[in-house]
Formats: C-alpha cells, structure tokens, sequence
C-alpha cells in the first residue's frame, strides 16, 4: 500500500478529499501529510445543505494530528471556499479555526483528565498555552452543549488557585454533583454572574444555596434570591470551625484568669477542648470528664459547640427550630 492510500484511511478520508503527498523528516522526528480534493468539486453547505461550487482556497493551514509511530505529524490544506454567504467549508478533520485535529483533540482531553496541565503539556508535546487552549475549547464545547438548567440546591466554594490569595470561586449543582459555574475571585460579582445567567422566573426553583459564612456570597443571595435567609445554609465545615475556634477562645479567657488566682485545672487541656466527644482518645476521658464537670465556662462552651453538631440531623424545620 502506498502512503497516500495508507494516510487516506488512517485519516479516514473519504471523497472528495484525499492524500496527495507524504513527506518524512527523520532527522526531525516529523511527518507531514497533504490533504485535498480533485478539481471542480462541489462541497454541500454543512449548515443550509445548499451544494456550491468551489471558486477559491484559503491559504495552506497545517493541524497537529496523531502522532505516527512517535513522530509528530501534521495535515496541510488549503480550506476550499464556495459562494455561501453565511457559511463555509466544514473540515471532516478538525473543527472550524481549530489548530488541531479533532481526533488529537480527543486524546488531549483525555490527558489533561488524567493529569495536570503541565504533565499533559509534555505527554503530548504541546506547549503550556496549547494545553489550557485545548482544555479551553473542551470546556467551550460541553457549556455550549449543556442545557440551561436550574439546580434545586446550589453549593458555593471558594477554592485558592495559585500562590498567596488568589481564589477562584466555584458553583456545584448539590443534586447532581457537578461543576456549573466558576468565576474569578471570591467577590459578590464572582456569585452575581451565575444568577444573573437565569431568569427572575427561574431562580425561584433554587430552594437552598450552601456556602461558608463569606458575606459577598450572602449578600449576592440576597440580592437575587426570593426569601433569601431561609434558603442560606451556611455549611457545617465552615460553622463548626468557627465553633470551634470560638470555644478555644473562651478557654484562653478562662484560663488565664483562673491562673491568675492559683487555679491551674484548665492547664494544658487545650487540645481537649479540640476533640468531639465521640473522637476523644481514652487516655484523656477521665480527665476531660472532670473539667466537664466543673463550673467551667470553657465546659458551656464546649457543650453548645457539641449541641449544634447534631443541628444538620434535622429533615424538617420545625424540629430543627426547637433545637
């Protein structure tokens, strides 16, 4: 088999395009393979169907493709044009303005699936921009591709992305466990765009919206949101930090004023006051039991900290009220 023909079906091809030269560097690990069609070929508009003639071509544009037997390889053409007005020529190998083939495409997602962007950039030979590029335009077509739909329980994060204090900010559908949005920064504008992309109509379906105790976001809830503040639900992880932190304070108060009058019970007992009651270690039990005992503030405090933890339990409201 000759390498056109060879090239012709590993590409795919079928009339009226072709093969027309094969041309192989070894000294720079590259092939190169040069597509086109006979003259006077009529190509069908893939928008409205109407079949055109061909009057001119574009100049030779080369796409990477599939690497063969580890050398890079690149298909060339000269893009046909015909006298449509509103469309042009699809290429059955790539997708319009692309620079690479949709099949190097395909396995370029599945990489920077697998790996990150700088460990995808050097598996497929491509450079750092031409990875994101890749993943830009992957992530284009899914959005493009996804119906607009409007989550009953939307979940709001701020993630860091880089160094220092940069973050991004990211919006979960909680039903159906999937990314929907995500914005620069952690801003009320970083929350306002997600919303703003329904209808006042269709943000009344949101029935709860989980986040950290981050004023913006709350604050944007509460601009587009019906009946707001019985739909922020501000998350356990967040609130139970605070809690926490909250009851350590109350310890360093107490303690330092217990000290100060002779008193040393609360001594070394810090990480105690850290523990659940179900997490505490046993070697501590009995005297953690004691402090608990005491007329300890730091003791109230850790018990209204432990009261809530059962709060999340609740399905309805009125129990949770009651709590």
């Amino acid at each position: 088999m000759r390498d056109v023909e060879l090239y012709r079906h590993l590409l795919g091809l079928v009339a009226p395009w072709t093969v027309s030269r094969v041309e192989l560097s070894v000294p720079d690990g590259r092939v190169d393979v040069w597509v086109g069609h006979p003259k006077r070929t009529r190509f069908a508009c893939p928008d409205c169907e109407r079949e055109l003639s061909v009057y001119d071509h574009a100049d030779e544009r080369a796409w990477r493709h599939l690497d063969s037997c580890a050398f890079l390889t690149y298909l060339h053409a000269c893009p046909p044009r015909v006298d449509c007005p509103e469309h042009g020529v699809r290429l059955p190998w790539a997708e319009p303005h692309a620079r690479f083939t949709t099949l190097f495409e395909r396995l370029a997602i599945d990489v920077l699936t697998a790996c990150d962007v700088a460990a995808a950039a050097g598996l497929l030979r491509v450079s750092w921009d031409e990875a994101w590029h890749l993943m830009d335009r992957a992530v284009a077509r899914g959005l493009a591709a996804k119906p607009l739909a409007t989550p009953a329980h939307v979940g709001v994060d701020e993630k860091a992305a880089g160094k220092g204090q940069d973050y991004i900010t990211v919006i979960s559908d909680l039903d159906a466990g999937t990314v929907e949005y995500v914005a620069d920064e952690r801003r009320q504008a970083s929350l306002d765009g997600y919303f703003e992309k329904f209808t006042p109509e269709q943000r009344k379906q949101i029935k709860a919206v989980a986040m950290d105790m981050w004023e913006p976001f709350a604050t944007s809830t509460r601009e587009h949101l019906t009946d707001p503040d019985s739909k922020i639900v501000f998350d356990r992880y967040h609130l139970m930090g605070y809690l926490t932190t909250a009851v350590d304070t109350v310890r360093k108060t107490e303690n330092k004023a217990l000290a100060a009058a002779g008193d040393k019970s609360l001594a070394g007992s810090k990480y105690l006051w850290l523990y659940s009651a179900e997490n505490l270690p046993e070697r501590h039990r009995d005297r953690f039991a004691a402090l608990r005992a005491g007329d300890l503030r730091t003791a109230r405090a850790w018990a209204i900290k432990e009261s809530l933890r059962h709060f999340w339990s609740y399905k309805r409201r009125g129990w949770a009220a009651k709590h």
